[in-house]
């Protein structure tokens, strides 16, 4: 039976967890512009415009719905089941084949951390 307290509260973990890779990548994106700022050994001559500087920031490994099917089975087989049912609901649909593909590799992430040690 599912808590909607607890819901509430994951829900509101994940949001703050999407939040702070967002900031994440806006504090690299920062420290790249600041270090090509002050790189004095490669300074262009004067005169000459500044390329803007740019952060690679590398997408997330693909994840496949077989792959992100099978951790799902084994989390279930450890007697994960009620906290994978509350994963995929909060990534959008009580089923993982309703899941948009975009939340596999959050999904997947969530989903291997079950049962880690804190």
């Amino acid at each position: 039976m599912a808590n909607p307290e607890v819901d509430k509260c994951f829900n509101a973990l994940m949001d703050a967890a999407d939040a702070l890779e967002s900031v994440a990548g806006k504090v690299a994106e920062a420290a790249c512009q600041l270090h090509k700022l002050f790189d004095w050994d490669n300074q262009v001559p004067d005169g000459e415009p500044m390329a803007e500087a740019t952060l690679e920031v590398p997408e997330p490994a693909p994840v496949s719905f077989e792959q992100l099917r099978a951790v799902l089975a084994d989390k279930a087989r450890e007697g994960f089941t009620a906290e994978i049912r509350a994963l995929l609901t909060s990534h959008g649909a009580p089923k993982l084949s309703e899941i948009d593909p975009a939340h596999y590799p959050p999904l997947l992430a969530a989903v291997e951390s079950l049962g880690a040690a804190s």
